[in-house]
């Protein structure tokens, strides 16, 4: 070979050893939000031309840096804000001090809460509340803030878990429903709870200070703690186990339904304010009213009553005393009363002569009660809605 053409070899090898690798190709960026709704994925396709080098990348979410130099082609940037839309850049760098960048966007998910029963997620949406309108098992949490009062009465729900993201919530109605377990702890702003018809073995209503009205009943509670609920205006926890109940914090209770259960005593006299009183069906037997003088409604049939005094009840509209075992009843201060049962007693006398607003009286089954005092026989004798044993005269004429 001649030193020419040797030259001119060296000289083309010598050229081709100096050309240029091509610069880095331009690429795009998929990024595909995750299924818990804050996590991204980035994916961008890999640089396949063994001329450029390998390749390593730096990851900006916005102005900061995420990550450099990756040496792959997918990242997961996680924690981010929920329903939030992100820009960011890549940029791919070899060896040789090349770039190229892309830019990206994506817009995280919506924050979502648990609803697992099908029958409160239906009540949600029938309610508008559900804004998804489809039963998926979760509802958009901003949705939930949202919510103020919620009725789902009859909806075939048992289980309640998600109600503690309601946080605003301030009255909920969840009667005749099968829900054995109810968690309302984050529920602060509560004033009103209907729950009856239901299976509810224990209920702490303690951070739930603001609660107005409570209606418990039909459930399985055998107790119930409401000290911290001074509050409270309405009590209804009938049909239950309960075998004592502590209500001397509730001062300004007007209403309190405690039938059926398994009550030996209560203790009334920080309760002025009571209006309507309901104790039927419980083993009481002794009874002191003298602390609740506005009391206009007394139940308290099917008791082991012996006595009641209810001289101070001025107030007194409606007195049902049935099935006791009273042997008098004194009436002298309850001009107002407008029905009286004490039918299935044992007493031995009675007068309603001082009772001109009586509409409705029931003496029946009394076997010891011969006569019954009144102003008018005849008118007494005419009224349908009076109802005594056949042994038992009216009488104007009385000792």
């Amino acid at each position: 070979m001649s030193p020419i053409f040797r030259a001119l070899i060296i000289l083309v090898l010598l050229a081709m050893s100096c050309t240029r690798p091509p610069d880095l190709p331009p690429f795009d960026i998929v990024a595909t939000v995750l299924d818990n709704s804050i996590s991204v994925r980035l994916d961008w396709p890999l640089v396949e031309d063994e001329r450029i080098g390998p390749v390593r990348y730096d990851l900006y979410l916005g102005n900061t840096l995420v990550a450099s130099n990756i040496n792959a082609n997918t990242y997961t940037i996680n924690n981010l804000n929920y329903n939030t839309t992100y820009t960011g850049t890549l940029v791919g760098k070899n060896l040789a001090g090349d770039t190229e960048s892309a830019p990206y966007t994506f817009t995280t998910g919506k924050e979502y809460i648990p609803i697992p029963d099908a029958g409160l997620e239906q009540a949600l949406i029938s309610a508008g509340y559900d804004t998804e309108g489809i039963r998926n098992g979760k509802m958009i949490k901003v949705d939930a803030l949202l919510v103020k009062n919620l009725v789902a009465i009859n909806a075939g729900i048992t289980n309640m878990e998600g109600i503690q993201h309601f946080v605003n919530l301030e009255t909920l109605d969840i009667s005749g429903n099968s829900v054995a377990q109810l968690n309302l702890g984050q529920n602060i702003n509560l004033t009103e709870l209907n729950a009856g018809s239901n299976l509810i073995t224990n209920l702490n209503l303690s951070p739930n200070v603001n609660l107005k009205v409570l209606r418990v009943f039909k459930n399985r509670l055998n107790q119930l703690n409401i000290t911290q609920n001074t509050q409270l205006e309405v009590l209804v926890a009938d049909n239950n186990l309960l075998s004592s109940i502590d209500i001397s914090r509730n001062t300004i209770l007007r209403v309190v339904g405690l039938s059926f259960n398994n009550l030996n005593q209560i203790n009334l006299s920080a309760n002025a304010q009571l209006n309507d009183l309901d104790l039927s069906n419980n083993p009481i037997t002794g009874l002191s009213l003298s602390g609740v003088s506005l009391l206009e409604n007394l139940a308290c049939q099917s008791c082991r009553l012996s006595g009641l005094g209810i001289g101070n009840l001025t107030n007194l509209k409606h007195l049902d005393v049935s099935f006791n075992t009273i042997s008098s009843v004194s009436l002298t201060n309850n001009v107002g009363i407008k029905t009286l049962d004490v039918s299935n007693n044992r007493l031995t006398g009675l007068s309603v002569k001082n009772n001109p607003n009586i509409i409705a009286l029931n003496t029946k089954n009394n076997n010891n009660l011969s006569q019954i005092c009144v102003t008018n026989v005849a008118a007494a004798t005419a009224n349908e809605d009076w109802v005594k044993d056949t042994f038992t005269n009216y009488s104007s004429n009385c000792n």
